[in-house]
């Protein structure tokens, strides 16, 4: 994502060009992925695109009016989609959303710079504006990277174009601490040459991954994904018994099947379906009957079930095993077939379906980087 500010010579036909294809992605993101798909990603998403968009329209009635205040404001909006972006990304991966940080960048970003647009310290506050931004920027590159999805290169077009952001923001603190340039806020002036061609690429570039992301399970692996209320009614039904009750003995499982890209790639579609529809089989099978299971992907369940501690450690030790034991029966190759668990406890979390979700998944990716085929529970240090 790059920042939007306008250069003083840009023509109409520039404007009326960035408008539409601004328009035109949030117009596919909201049919194609918010629509179909609603879930706090695409919503989170489809906010910031809807921002950008609206940062376009500012942008068009300042060059209008030749508004100092009205195109630093549409500065401050389209930088507003990397937060956004960056939120919608945790909320997709099903990681802790750290929102607080992204909903005060969308409001003291646009302010900061409107307010100062007429002073000598708006040059300083673009710059801090935008280095703010280029963070936000890079996280969105480092989780889009990190993904676990069967088709990695979907996330490429929107990754390269955040790394892209992060470059151009450390080449303008570059400019801004050495001084380069003839005058003092030459190094604004260059970012603002580069940032008209830069949103045009950008708002294609998250058109394309958001809707592919939000897509992909059904396009790129044929299975659905369950988020929302509607797909954790059962077990947020549970948990609010379980708060009334104050019951502690209940446990959240994030079940993820480890390295499935690769399992895809060895073992081929058909072959992979055979061991996606085995591995939740075997989810089912190797809990016991009062527990509450979902199926959140082709490669990941949630299991909300009761017992101690020592009774959810034998039923995830015999989780594990019957996952191991599902075979590639495929022609070209033979895979070992491994899963992870994040275990979170409710009480722990206050019965919150969404802090337990959370929870559960940073200690099933915790998992994962530790190699697989093992368990990690939230908040307990590592064994």
């Amino acid at each position: 994502m790059i920042t939007l500010t306008a250069p003083v010579g840009i023509t109409v036909n520039t404007s009326v060009t960035l408008v539409a294809l601004v328009t035109l992605s949030t117009a596919l993101v909201f049919g194609l992925a918010l629509m179909p798909r609603p879930s706090k990603a695409t919503i989170t998403w489809s906010v910031g695109l809807g921002i950008a968009m609206l940062a376009t329209y500012v942008w068009v009635a300042a060059n209008q009016f030749d508004s100092a205040p009205l195109r630093a404001l549409s500065s401050g909006l389209i930088v507003c989609f990397e937060p956004l972006l960056w939120l919608g990304i945790r909320y997709y991966a099903g990681k802790r959303s750290f929102w607080p940080a992204a909903a005060a960048f969308v409001v003291i970003g646009p302010a900061l710079l409107t307010a100062t647009s007429t002073t000598d310290g708006y040059p300083t506050v673009f710059r801090l504006v935008f280095s703010a931004a280029a963070v936000f920027a890079g996280l969105s590159a480092w989780e889009l990277f990190r993904l676990r999805i069967s088709a990695r290169d979907v996330v490429l077009p929107l990754a390269l174009v955040s790394s892209a952001f992060v470059v151009v923001a450390v080449f303008g603190i570059i400019a801004g601490v050495t001084g380069i340039g003839s005058a003092p806020g030459d190094e604004l002036r260059m970012l603002r040459d580069i940032n008209g061609v830069g949103i045009l690429l950008t708002s294609q570039c998250a058109a394309i991954t958001i809707v592919l992301l939000a897509r992909g399970e059904v396009l790129l692996r044929g299975g659905g994904r369950s988020e929302g209320a509607e797909g954790g009614a059962a077990l947020r039904a549970r948990l609010a018994r379980a708060r009334r009750a104050q019951d502690p003995a209940w446990s959240l499982l994030d079940i993820r099947l480890d390295d499935p890209a690769d399992l895809q790639e060895a073992s081929g579609p058909a072959v992979f379906a055979s061991i996606v529809d085995a591995f939740h089989a075997h989810v089912l099978d190797a809990l016991p009957a009062a527990a509450d299971v979902e199926r959140v992907s082709d490669g990941q369940a949630r299991a909300l079930l009761p017992g101690t501690e020592d009774a959810v450690r034998r039923e995830l030790r015999v989780l594990l095993q019957r996952v191991s034991t599902i075979e590639d029966s495929g022609p070209r190759a033979s895979v070992r077939v491994s899963a992870s668990v994040g275990w979170a406890g409710a009480a722990a979390a206050d019965y919150d379906l969404d802090a337990l979700a959370a929870a559960a998944a940073d200690a099933a990716a915790l998992a994962q980087e530790r190699g697989g085929d093992r368990w990690e529970r939230a908040g307990v240090p590592a064994r």
